[in-house]
């Protein structure tokens, strides 16, 4: 089979392609809301729901944060390579519907617990399904562009509902109703609009679907340059085993990023009361104040450089701000307001103005369309797992150690990622995703 993806990879960013990212992003958009709920709801449900440490070990363990996601993005990974990335949309957010549906509506912790690990396998099923379809029909120079808009709704995701617990926290209990209510409204909303998106171009011809490339050359309202030839279901046996050289660089550099931010995105309002805020509505600001600082990286500098500059080289940079982040409460006590302000902004910033949008275009770009699914849920599931077994340990840390030995772990996380990744990263930007393969595995691939 012959298959040159010249109609969407020269193509201008139209206003179809943000329609297809964002509603692609909203499983981001769920994603980090729903974490951010649970999060924001533990008290409530301690309280409402009488559990035990256990048991609220155990719902942490299997919520979208940690296990829960991972054993999804596990299942989906090889489903979405076999039958499109638009199968798994059909009904992936049906199960996040139900689930959110379910925790909103609880009564007992029988309920709640079988919601919320729902919730979990849903978002690990939609996000790394997100990613590789954007990749897939995302112009060579706008891919880190369109990619950067899963990172803004993984932020925005949060600030809503933060905001929205800030507003129903006079309700008590009842206010984890409405966020996980608002969640499963967003979900039916953008699972009813998905009906449109197209399926990926480039696993339509990997499956000889030369109509399904037609129709998503119609729907970008281009002229046909693509020429995808021979009609026939094509076999194509593609070994995942060839692509450890890729596992062996990117696996390393999410889990170091991802378990700082997961921790920060969990128990961020509990290490500001350190500097003596024990109100809940002062954590929440501060978390959102944080989301904020990386939107604002993500959109002056991720949106307009990605796509133009080494990558490898603004993967660094990012990365040596967020360890500047936390070498600064090493040295100074995290209770003095100013440190805990530039710890905040600056891993906000840090993150946002490369580090994580870069890490998302290294995970989609080194895999081909035949496996790439199933190997962004290799990826994803040992980010949330090891984010799952760290957090078991961050209150015992934090209790013995202080918040000192967490800044120093979160340094050297970031230090070794900007050596890694500045020294190993593709030099991926404005190439179609084949040229990146090739480049970076040569023949092999």
């Amino acid at each position: 089979m012959k298959k040159d993806f010249s109609t969407f990879d020269n193509s201008p960013i139209k206003g179809i392609h943000y329609k297809w990212t964002l509603l692609a992003a909203m499983g981001d958009y769920l994603d980090a809301g729903s974490i951010v709920a649970g999060a924001a709801s533990t008290t409530f449900w301690v309280s409402y729901f009488h559990l035990s440490s256990l048991l609220l070990g155990l719902i942490a363990s299997l919520s979208p944060n940690a296990f829960g996601a991972a054993i999804g993005a596990l299942i989906a990974g090889p489903l979405g390579d076999k039958f499109g990335r638009k199968a798994i949309y059909t009904y992936d957010l049906i199960l996040f519907l139900i689930g959110a549906i379910i925790v909103a509506s609880s009564i007992n912790v029988y309920m709640l617990i079988p919601g919320y690990i729902l919730i979990g396998l849903a978002v690990g099923i939609d996000v790394p399904t997100s990613w590789s379809l954007i990749a897939e029909y995302a112009p060579k120079m706008g891919r880190g562009k369109l990619m950067s808009f899963t990172n803004i709704f993984w932020y925005i995701g949060p600030i809503v509902i933060l905001m929205l617990g800030i507003a129903t926290s006079s309700l008590g209990v009842s206010s984890f109703r409405v966020l996980f209510a608002s969640l499963a409204i967003v979900a039916a909303i953008t699972w009813v609009l998905r009906r449109d998106i197209i399926e990926s171009p480039r696993w339509a011809a990997a499956k000889g679907r030369t109509d399904l490339v037609q129709k998503a050359i119609e729907k970008l309202q281009a002229n046909p340059q693509s020429t995808i030839q021979n009609s026939q279901s094509v076999k194509t046996t593609v070994k995942l085993s060839r692509y450890l050289k890729g596992f062996a660089f990117i696996i390393p550099i999410y889990i170091l990023w991802g378990v700082p931010a997961g921790t920060f995105g969990f128990f961020l309002p509990f290490f500001i009361e350190d500097i003596g805020a024990k109100s809940i509505v002062v954590g929440d600001l501060v978390d959102i104040g944080w989301f904020i600082t990386a939107i604002i990286g993500i959109l002056l500098v991720t949106m307009n450089l990605s796509d133009k500059v080494n990558r490898r080289v603004h993967y660094a940079i990012s990365a040596v701000v967020s360890a500047v982040a936390f070498a600064i409460p090493i040295f100074l006590p995290f209770k003095l307001l100013a440190v805990a302000a530039s710890n905040v902004i600056l891993f906000g910033f840090g993150q946002g103005i490369g580090l994580w949008p870069i890490t998302r275009m290294w995970s989609v770009e080194l895999f081909p369309t035949e496996v790439r699914n199933t190997a962004q849920g290799i990826v994803w599931a040992s980010m949330r797992f090891s984010i799952g077994a760290w957090s078991i340990f961050v209150p015992t840390i934090i209790k013995t150690l202080g918040y000192s030995a967490i800044s120093a772990v979160f340094t050297s996380f970031f230090i070794t990622a900007a050596i890694i990744g500045g020294l190993f990263g593709p030099k991926s930007q404005g190439k179609p995703l084949e040229q990146v393969l090739y480049e970076y595995y040569g023949d092999e691939a």
